[in-house]
């Protein structure tokens, strides 16, 4: 979505960039970006489910549009979305929180401290843990590697190309996401991409347990960043949830099968919908 679409205000000291559309009555649906996503991930869900129902969508703290601090907490988030949902006069009762990856951990651990109407998570995780390379990253200077990795060229785009997209999925829709989100990823500040340190060993495990709430867990089938066997552990360890595993998707499934997640997720909204 565009900047001017965007309505800015200060959560927890921290100013947030958010993109609303509130109707009365019936669910609200608040989605949840992936690290280090933005708005504009979400855009052909949004433009689908904003003439059917509420929805709220944000840049997280040291994402997107909104303020980057040196330093952030896994909690951080947490109290964020607490916060916005009061700000923005929602009862968490009438939510649905709709997570992709790093942002379905915060839906999942929110979800589990808090008593909304239902969760939707895409390509999730149980635990940030972290690889060799990602230790390599939190402890070397940004400049030493940010103008290899987080720039548009030939190396990024064969490495995002095969991580976050199935061998099938066309390259118009790989391009389509390069462009949208090439000059946004290049103008982060390095020390966004170290975040990953504040949150590694937060695990959801013994939270997923305390999920009571109808939940759907979507993930792709050729998804390399959080594969099918983590989300099939989240619905182990949460009651009442369904998986379903997208065949020909990868970890940006939200611009890969956008239609298919649009189906599933409004199929789920009805089924829960009083």
């Amino acid at each position: 979505m565009g900047q001017e679409e965007l309505t800015f205000m200060e959560i927890n000291g921290i100013k947030l960039g958010i993109y609303y559309r509130l109707k009365e009555g019936g669910p609200v649906l608040v989605f949840i970006h992936g690290y280090p996503g933005q708005i504009s991930n979400w855009k052909y869900l949004l433009r689908y489910f904003e003439e059917r129902c509420s929805v709220v969508a944000y840049d997280q703290r040291g994402f997107g549009s909104s303020d980057k601090p040196q330093i952030v907490s896994f909690h951080d988030y947490i109290n964020d979305l607490r916060e916005l949902l009061r700000t923005l006069g929602i009862d968490e009762k009438d939510s649905i929180l709709i997570g992709h990856s790093f942002g379905g951990l915060v839906a999942e651990w929110y979800t589990g401290e808090h008593e909304v109407k239902g969760l939707v998570l895409i390509g999730s995780i149980v635990e940030v843990k972290a690889s060799l390379m990602d230790k390599i990253l939190w402890n070397t200077p940004p400049w030493l590697w940010k103008w290899l990795l987080y720039t548009d060229n030939p190396l990024t785009r064969r490495l995002y190309r095969n991580l976050f997209f199935s061998p099938s999925t066309p390259y118009e829709v790989f391009k389509e996401f390069m462009e949208d989100n090439r000059d946004y990823i290049e103008g982060l500040p390095g020390y966004v991409f170290q975040y990953g340190k504040y949150y590694c060993g937060n695990n959801a495990e013994g939270v997923l347990k305390k999920i009571s709430c109808p939940t759907l867990i979507l993930v792709g089938r050729d998804d390399r960043v959080t594969p099918p066997e983590e989300s099939r552990r989240i619905h182990e360890l949460i009651p009442h949830s369904k998986l379903v595993i997208l065949e020909n998707s990868g970890h940006m499934v939200l611009y890969e099968r956008p239609s298919e997640l649009n189906r599933l997720i409004e199929e789920f909204i009805l089924s829960i919908h009083e």
